[in-house]
């Protein structure tokens, strides 16, 4: 029968202590275990039920030692079972599971068969008591087993004593039945955790969404306009996880809160058309820059007269704009801050004529800034 590295370190160390192989093999335990879990003597329980030519080493005694370290790890427990020869030959044996019970069952089994290959297979075997010397004739005047000391004194001279008494030292037993099987130790399967995954930011919602907001913006120079405005928007996302869109938006800015110092009112309505084409960054906020295009008209007067005139002129503007939306909760409701410029494609200028000068006119460059409030229909 092969032996695997462990056995043979069983059997080289009974070698060493000039016992033979049927003799039991002293064994030292060194056990550590968190709070409440078995002890070493579940663990040496657990070896002898397995195979009995095993006991505790005494003081001084060649042998071999079992270290058993038991940690726990969240709600598994992780054993370790090193196997020590006194020639410093060594093995390692590893087991996890849910209890410290079942891993100590299973290291106490590992360490039988790695000391006996043909412990478990037939069962546990009633342990036998350890070997203790005689001190002297047995009473019954049966012969006694050869003791491990050797006796004072020499034996006196006389003829042997005959064999047929010997033969009789004590009544043949039956053999008694065989043990039951043990069932084999459960299996031990570890379930790696699943590793905690980042949460995404929740995708855009494909649809309409209505919207409004309050809007500022520079249509004259160097006048300051403000207002509000409505818009619809539509969106979608794609396979490749863009989510382009498209608003519609009407402005009216009926107020100034910059002055030239004359007496002149300015309105500015006009109607917007704004496309994104999805290129978002998104964290807990969402940046796209998006593009836009105006028609409008203004509407000019001169309050300095008597009979106040009003002059009309129409808007034509392209530019561009970046959008930074957040999501209020699962509401369907998102906030919105818009910031761009507009670049008017028809310069207007506003004279009074006597005396004749210019009271303001289109700038080069419109910026415009708006914050609304919107809802997924």
């Amino acid at each position: 029968m092969p032996l695997g590295g462990i056995g043979f370190l069983a059997l080289a160390l009974l070698a060493q202590a000039g016992v033979t192989p049927t003799a039991q093999l002293p064994i030292r335990i060194d056990f550590d275990a968190p709070a409440g879990c078995a002890d070493s003597v579940a663990f040496y329980d657990g070896v002898l039920a397995r195979m009995s030519r095993v006991r505790h080493a005494r003081p001084g005694e060649n042998a071999m030692r079992l270290v058993v370290r038991l940690t726990r790890t969240g709600s598994k427990v992780h054993g370790e079972l090193h196997i020590r020869g006194e020639g410093g030959e060594s093995d390692t044996r590893r087991v996890d599971g849910t209890t410290c019970t079942e891993v100590v069952q299973v290291l106490a089994l590992t360490a039988a068969l790695a000391i006996d290959p043909s412990a478990g297979i037939a069962g546990p075997t009633a342990p036998t008591a350890p070997e203790k010397p005689a001190p002297g004739p047995s009473p019954s005047g049966s012969r006694p087993p050869t003791p491990t000391v050797a006796p004072s004194s020499p034996p006196a001279p006389g003829p042997l004593p005959p064999s047929p008494p010997a033969r009789t030292e004590s009544p043949s037993e039956p053999p008694s039945p065989p043990p039951p099987l043990l069932p084999e130790p459960p299996s031990v399967a570890v379930t790696p955790a699943e590793p905690p995954t980042a949460r995404p930011p929740s995708p855009r919602r494909s649809g309409w969404e209505l919207g409004a907001a309050l809007v500022a913006a520079e249509v004259v120079s160097p006048l300051l306009s403000a207002g509000g405005g409505a818009s619809l928007r539509i969106g979608t996302t794609t396979h490749d996880g863009l989510t382009p869109s498209a608003a519609l938006a009407l402005f009216f800015l009926p107020g100034d809160f910059l002055s030239s110092g004359d007496d002149i009112g300015v309105r500015f309505t006009a109607l917007a058309l704004t496309g994104c084409p999805g290129w978002a960054l998104r964290t807990r906020v969402e940046i796209e820059p998006c593009a836009r295009a105006t028609i409008g008209l203004l509407a000019a007067t001169d309050h300095s007269v008597t009979n106040p005139r009003s002059v009309d002129r129409s808007w034509w503007s392209v530019g561009a704009l970046l959008r930074v939306i957040t999501r209020l909760g699962s509401s369907g409701f998102t906030l919105e801050l818009t910031g761009g410029v507009d670049l008017p494609l028809a310069k207007r200028s506003f004279v009074i004529t006597k005396p004749a000068y210019s009271v303001g006119g289109t700038p080069t460059v419109s910026p415009t800034v708006s914050l609304g409030i919107g809802h997924s229909l």
